[in-house]
């Protein structure tokens, strides 16, 4: 099997098998490694530990994602189909990622359990002092060096887009994934304030920022109301080392591909047909079927844009499509 280390791997099929290991694997925890665990998860450390949790083709005890820290307890990882490989192989390959990894004996948990929590703790915080971006060296992958990328999604409507943006943001934080801050001429709704949900302004002055060409891309939905993407917002959040989504329409994701080339991943969502669409839209059942065939018609049209993007995923299976997407993302805000 080709290997693809990751949080992920690329075969549904295999990341299945390790998933029904892992939860097997919880079953028969050490006392050791109970007693950390009391430890980790209620949180106390400031972040998420995940026991058991695949990353690539191995199961290691603990895992902390957004700090890329790795801990074992007095042994080697669990591996698929318990396939015996060299501890310092495994390491090497995990720290190709960014990890560190900590290993601790039974006796050092249950006996200097506030040393191994210091030492974890220490660690945890030397972390975010290589991942700042005044530390690495220039050659290092922009995940870790600070300098954001972009990454632009485009789908028809019921494609699976949002769920598969949703997934991505929740279960890989390591990726250090945000939205852009988008900008509309419409009031604000409910509890929504300026500069977090959206940058609110007048229609005129969206003109205005219109003529002085401040936006990457714009849209004007209904006769005075405007939505776009801030050039200069869209920079302020890629100083900051976050890697800015687009969540946009097939239009909007050509034009921000065309503007940023090479430094943004365009990846377009499709669903396996046209009538599987529209199956799924009708079972959605937020839509009257008027609006359907609207929404059926316009997808047929937007799938003529799918070749203008660098990848394009068809979502026939859920789980499948979200490990593609993890896949192209992590290769592309990893990659020099």
């Amino acid at each position: 099997m080709e290997k693809k280390y990751g949080y992920m791997t690329t075969d549904g099929s295999v990341y299945r098998v390790l998933l029904e290991n892992a939860k097997e694997n919880r079953k028969y925890a050490t006392t050791a490694e109970a007693m950390l665990w009391e430890m980790l998860r209620r949180n106390n450390l400031g972040e998420r530990f995940r026991r058991q949790h695949p990353i690539g083709n191995y199961i290691p005890d603990f895992v902390c994602l957004k700090k890329r820290l790795i801990i074992e307890v007095d042994g080697g990882y669990h591996h698929l189909r318990c396939q015996a490989i060299d501890d310092r192989e495994r390491d090497n390959n995990l720290r190709k990622l960014g990890y560190t990894i900590l290993r601790f004996s039974n006796e050092e948990v249950l006996h200097q359990i506030k040393h191994v929590i210091q030492i974890i703790k220490d660690n945890m915080e030397r972390n975010n002092v290589n991942n700042s971006s005044q530390l690495n060296p220039c050659g290092t992958p922009l995940l870790w060096r600070g300098g954001g990328r972009l990454l632009i999604f485009s789908a028809p409507s019921g494609s699976g887009k949002s769920t598969i943006i949703g997934w991505l943001m929740k279960e890989h934080p390591e990726l250090n994934l945000a939205f852009s801050i988008s900008c509309t001429s419409r009031a604000p709704r409910g509890t929504e304030q300026n500069g977090v949900e959206y940058f609110f302004v007048t229609p005129d002055e969206f003109r205005e920022r219109i003529a002085r060409d401040e936006f990457l891309e714009y849209e004007e939905v209904y006769e005075n109301r405007f939505y776009g993407t801030l050039k200069e917002q869209v920079e302020r959040q890629r100083e900051k080392g976050q890697n800015v989504m687009f969540d946009v329409d097939v239009k909007g994701g050509v034009n921000i591909k065309r503007h940023y080339a090479d430094e943004a991943l365009s990846i377009f969502i499709q669903p396996p047909s046209v009538e599987e669409l529209r199956r799924r839209l009708v079972n959605r059942a937020t839509d009257a079927p008027e609006v359907i065939e609207q929404r059926v018609n316009k997808a047929a049209y937007e799938l003529t844009f799918a070749p203008q993007f660098d990848h394009v995923v068809v979502n026939d299976d859920l789980q499948k499509a979200c490990q593609e997407v993890y896949r192209l993302v992590c290769d592309f805000v990893n990659h020099p």
